[in-house]
């Protein structure tokens, strides 16, 4: 038995994890790369023949996990796509818009006679994503009653909540073999302990033979919580006083909504005004409803942190944007205020739009919540550029930048290595889902912290044999 890395290797998109169990072929993920233009050509193939595909396991519904889902479909996957019902619904509203963006573009590039002829067609349009949710099975967490579910002869699947965003699920797989059952836990994304809405990750009851775990922030800590709600607040006030405007470049599914919660606990407690502040992305608009129809899987403060009668996602100063004319209206609009807009990485959507209103204004503030890939804007203003393309023009950056790691949905290396710790059996763990600098420190403290572990961090198009043949 055996797993080769496709994506989600070497990186953070793209994730795709082929298992062969000699009987069966199990995907875990199906996600697309993400980044400048060179990056994204690389979704135009698949390194793997669809119609060979049994099954896909989908941990969760962000881009750089799913994306690729509706091309699976389309060239000929014909199997099923198990997830959280969480999950399916979230992935409903992301490959939709997806798909909007993709026939969007083509559209551009073929009125304008841009790019090469390949980028003049849609990987996938809206039609086809009917057909890709057909192929959904929702799986309830383990939590939730659900025992083993049987997704293939000799194949049986639980999900433990990975406390990363909405559905979000750790994945383990019993695989019968000639020596036995073997168990294998993938992490998926695992949020940090204590992120408001979701439960704090959960540790498999089972023992785990091989884990295929993620490193996104291998080699670096998050500030806690408490410390991220002073300084939040404490910056919202300054800016505040100065009459300038926040801009919060946000991913619209999870990041949007635990921002949300956080101003909105916030000005209820009065540590900051009760400012206007937009959710200005139709996406995160909708997904916050989905939010709303799944609220049993909000943790307990969800609950207890507000009245009775109140919406964790929802107060009177807030407004949800929707049509172009309102995002527009809010650029021509004085200060004080605060907009929280897509894209998280500031490489394209309504955000970019308000960057280029704000940017070069020092009364204003730019708030980064999260990763920020290389190559990308986010990336640029967090190494501390002094001026910045944005959409064909050139801009001072007079904006403060500040960095709010705290808000992002990733465990840090200490909150993942205890999350890994305990574990029971664990014989393998192959890190995935982070740049080599981040992934490379994780891997040589955990096998310094483990002995009788083997980590390893494969790279893209290397094949594993799992577990490993010492604990075969």
């Amino acid at each position: 038995m055996h797993v080769t890395f496709y994506g989600g290797a070497g990186g953070v998109t793209g994730s795709k994890h082929l298992i062969d169990t000699g009987q069966q072929q199990i995907l875990l993920d199906c996600g697309t790369f993400q980044g400048q233009a060179d990056v994204y050509s690389r979704n135009r193939s698949l390194p793997f023949a669809p119609e060979e595909i049994d099954h896909v396991v989908l941990s969760h519904a962000h881009i750089d996990h799913c994306g690729m889902l509706p091309l699976l479909v389309k060239r000929g996957f014909s199997g099923s796509i198990f997830a959280t019902a969480a999950t399916r619904d979230v992935a409903n509203y992301m490959l939709n818009d997806m798909a909007r963006i993709q026939e969007q573009d083509a559209d551009f590039r073929t009125r304008h006679k841009t790019g090469s002829p390949d980028s003049r067609e849609p990987l996938f349009t809206t039609k086809d994503i009917p057909r890709t949710m057909d192929r959904f099975v929702p799986v309830p967490y383990a939590r939730e009653g659900e025992g083993w579910r049987s997704i293939a002869p000799g194949v049986q699947l639980k999900f433990y909540d990975a406390g990363h965003i909405l559905g979000s699920a750790v994945t383990v797989l019993e695989i019968d073999t000639d020596d036995g059952p073997k168990r294998i836990a993938y992490t998926g994304d695992v949020g940090a302990p204590g992120t408001p809405l979701f439960y704090d990750p959960q540790v498999p009851e089972e023992e785990i033979d091989t884990v295929i775990a993620e490193s996104t922030y291998g080699g670096k800590e998050h500030k806690t919580l408490d410390e991220m709600y002073v300084r939040l607040a404490d910056s919202i006030n300054e800016v505040y006083d100065r009459k300038g405007k926040i801009i919060i470049p946000a991913f619209s599914l999870g990041r949007t909504q635990v921002i949300v919660y956080v101003l909105h606990r916030l000005t209820d407690e009065g540590k900051i005004p009760r400012l206007p502040v937009f959710v200005d992305s139709p996406l995160a608009t909708n997904l916050t409803e989905v939010f709303r129809d799944h609220r049993d899987v909000y943790d307990e403060e969800s609950i207890t942190d507000f009245r009775k009668d109140d919406l964790p996602l929802a107060f009177r100063n807030l407004k949800y944007t929707q049509s172009v004319d309102e995002s527009k209206a809010l650029n021509n609009m004085p200060g004080p205020y605060i907009v929280i807009s897509a894209s998280g990485m500031m490489t394209a959507g309504r955000v970019v739009h308000h960057l280029r209103h704000c940017i070069s204004d020092k009364k204003n503030a730019i708030f980064i919540t999260g990763y920020q890939a290389s190559g990308t804007l986010g990336r640029r203003l967090l190494q501390g550029a002094h001026r910045v393309e944005l959409y064909g023009d050139w801009f001072n950056v007079r904006a403060d930048v500040q960095v709010f790691n705290e808000f992002s949905a990733h465990s840090d290396h200490a909150q993942m290595s205890s999350y890994l710790s305990r574990f029971k059996g664990i014989k393998q763990v192959l890190l995935v889902h982070g740049e080599p600098s981040q992934a490379d420190v994780f891997k040589n403290e955990l096998a310094a912290a483990h002995k009788d572990w083997v980590v390893q961090r494969p790279d893209e198009g290397e094949t594993i044999q799992i577990p490993p043949p010492s604990s075969a």
